[in-house]
């Protein structure tokens, strides 16, 4: 258990052995160490990815474009919002149109 508690206390600053002790089961601390694990290695790839390029020159992967559906026109259609969602929409004491 003291390995989890250090590398918990490493990963998450909030993650002091009295704090999972008292407030955590061990379900939940095993939880956010597989977590932090997964997440320590995404950026452990990323970051061999980063030097790979800068370093030697490797082939960087494409990106992948966002997919956006319709004709891409991403502006709001303020008068349908309004017909469709007018009677429910709140607004403060005086304010907003």
């Amino acid at each position: 258990m003291g390995r989890i508690f250090a590398r918990m206390g490493a990963m998450y600053s909030w993650a002091t052995p009295s704090y999972m002790l008292d407030h955590m089961s061990f379900p939940q601390i095993m939880m956010y160490y597989d977590y932090g694990l997964e997440h320590e290695e995404n950026k452990s790839n990323i970051l061999v990815g980063r030097l790979a390029v800068g370093l030697f020159g490797a082939k960087e992967q494409p990106k992948k474009e966002r997919r956006v559906r319709g004709d891409g026109n991403q502006t709001p259609d303020r008068a349908a919002f309004h017909k469709q969602y007018g009677e429910r929409i709140k607004r403060p004491e005086g304010g907003g149109s």
